[in-house]
């Protein structure tokens, strides 16, 4: 039994764990340019290559790089470089930086930003960092939508960038508008570049949508990649917040990547050439998102943009799981006790295949404990000879109606949860309702347990994951050993308490919980068990 519940939690630990791994190393594929016919095959054609990363702000004043407009809205505030135009230095207003209460989150860190401009044009001048002119230095957006523009005109041609607020969107919608004044046609091309920190450890990923599918680049690119394709949305992805662009122009664009600095990657979107009439305009589109990754918020920007709150392999499992949290929520009014009533749920709803599972292997255990004393004189017997020994513990399997196989049977309803147990966990560890929760003496169910440190060590001092080893302890101790089982196995049982009390040390509470009141049910089914398997060998 105990060798069953082994391959029990080590398959439900590959496949947390590795499933975050092997989504992480998904690949970026170049796909192929469309090699159907263009009606602009003969005319100049602006190539995304021609702009190479390079830091032309170098010999800039840092006073001017950081020039700009602060604007404000009852969501959110931050600052438009004059420079580009693009968004940076961005904070939430309805969400702490601490447990009980601190100053705005901060969604990006100093050196990212989001939707630079940058315009090549034919046969015109334009710096790669656009100079833009505005009116006012302070745009304060206290109800309803309010626009603000950003200009700049290099001899006949206007770029015009316009941002529209909603007091009561997370969502900017951002306007740029090439305007031909000359006597001669534009051909000119739209880029849009951002710069983000990647550090998969700390759930901060640069991510985009194409073709039904949510990628994400979470390593530094050893050299630029490229991807070519009709595009929903992209931008940098973090543990509970997002800043990202959802596209608003249809067809093919190129979204490339590549390394800006020691721990940041710059993506760049470029848009199809313009070749733009005398006297006309060119109008793109788009929508800036600088907010949570609440699924209700995402899912009204369409574009498939919820996919953006990414729950992993199971997520089609774990999305009605994090709506029954929140469910629960509505009738305990905590999150913690949400977490222990979902628990209690999920333990219910498989209970039958529980107490299968467990019956099972308590009738494996006491048929081997019988046929214990036989195996032992084979084993004696044939110590120098182990093909006669594996023959004859063979026969005495079969005399004895033994199928050494049917353990395995005992073991499969527990890997039916095992996508049940890995919905909930990333339920657990990415759902932003449990950022800063509180629960008895736990502060934030979405981080580790702080009370103090240990004197002298550095080490801090945790409840809850020694509650979750004690339980996991009982556990074992009301399992009878299996008599199969070899010194180094009981050894390994003996021990596992302690390993994944340290390993699930500094996990969030809120998964530390989930774990601990599972194991408190098991000592319950365990000794129902005992009971009854009792009770039936008596009979």
């Amino acid at each position: 039994m105990k060798k069953n519940y082994l391959i029990f939690l080590l398959a439900s630990m590959v496949i947390i764990f590795g499933s975050n791994f092997f989504i992480a190393q998904d690949t970026i594929e170049e796909r192929p340019v469309s090699t159907s016919p263009s009606n602009e095959k003969s005319e100049f054609q602006v190539s995304e290559n021609s702009y190479v990363v390079s830091d032309e702000l170098a010999d800039v004043p840092e006073e001017f790089v950081n020039e700009g407009v602060n604007f404000s809205t009852p969501l959110f505030d931050g600052r438009i470089s004059k420079l580009g135009g693009h968004i940076f230095d961005v904070r939430l207003k309805k969400y702490s930086d601490k447990p009980l209460g601190g100053e705005p989150t901060k969604i990006m860190e100093k050196g990212e930003y989001i939707s630079n401009t940058i315009i090549k044009a034919k046969d015109i001048n334009i710096p790669k960092k656009i100079n833009f002119n505005y009116n006012n230095s302070n745009f304060n957006l206290i109800s309803g939508p309010g626009k603000l523009d950003l200009i700049s005109k290099f001899g006949q041609v206007t770029i015009q960038k316009s941002f529209l607020f909603d007091s009561n969107s997370y969502g900017v919608e951002q306007q740029i508008i090439v305007t031909n004044k000359s006597s001669k046609n534009l051909v000119f091309r739209i880029f849009e570049e951002s710069i983000g920190q990647v550090d998969a450890g700390e759930h901060s990923v640069i991510g985009y949508y194409l073709d039904n599918e949510m990628e994400v680049v979470d390593y530094m690119p050893s050299e630029t990649e490229k991807i070519i394709g009709d595009f929903d949305w992209h931008g940098l992805s973090k543990k509970y917040f997002l800043t990202s662009t959802i596209i608003g122009n249809l067809g093919e664009k190129t979204l490339k990547f590549n390394k800006f600095s020691s721990n940041s990657v710059r993506s760049l979107l470029s848009y199809k050439t313009i070749n733009l009439m005398p006297g006309a305009s060119y109008t793109t589109s788009s929508t800036v998102f600088l907010g949570p990754k609440d699924p209700d918020i995402l899912a009204k920007f369409g574009n498939n943009f919820a996919a953006a709150h990414d729950l992993g392999w199971f997520g089609w499992l774990a999305v009605p799981l994090e709506k029954l949290l929140k469910i629960s929520y509505k009738f305990v009014d905590n999150y913690g006790f949400a977490i222990i009533l979902i628990t209690l749920l999920i333990r219910i709803i498989f209970l039958p295949l529980t107490i299968k599972s467990m019956m099972s292997m308590k009738k494996m255990q006491s048929k081997m404990a019988l046929m214990k004393p036989k195996l032992d004189a084979i084993k004696e017997q044939y110590k120098d000879d182990k093909t006669t020994q594996n023959s004859e513990i063979m026969k005495l399997y079969s005399k004895e109606g033994v199928n050494p196989l049917s353990s395995l049977s005992g073991c499969l309803p527990m890997l039916v949860q095992i996508p049940v147990f890995v919905a909930l966990y990333n339920v657990l560890l990415y759902s932003l309702d449990l950022r800063h929760s509180e629960f008895l003496w736990i502060s934030d169910l979405s981080s580790a347990e702080m009370l103090f440190d240990i004197p002298g060590t550095g080490i801090p001092f945790r409840i809850l994951p020694l509650v979750m080893g004690i339980s996991w302890f009982l556990t074992q101790k009301l399992t009878p050993p299996n008599p199969g089982a070899d010194e180094f196995q009981t050894k390994i049982f003996q021990y596992m308490p302690i390993m994944f009390t340290v390993m699930f040390w500094g996990l969030p509470s809120g998964l530390i919980l989930y774990w601990t009141v599972s194991n408190i049910i098991s000592i319950f089914q365990q000794l129902y068990i005992n009971k009854k398997f009792e009770k039936m060998q008596g009979a």
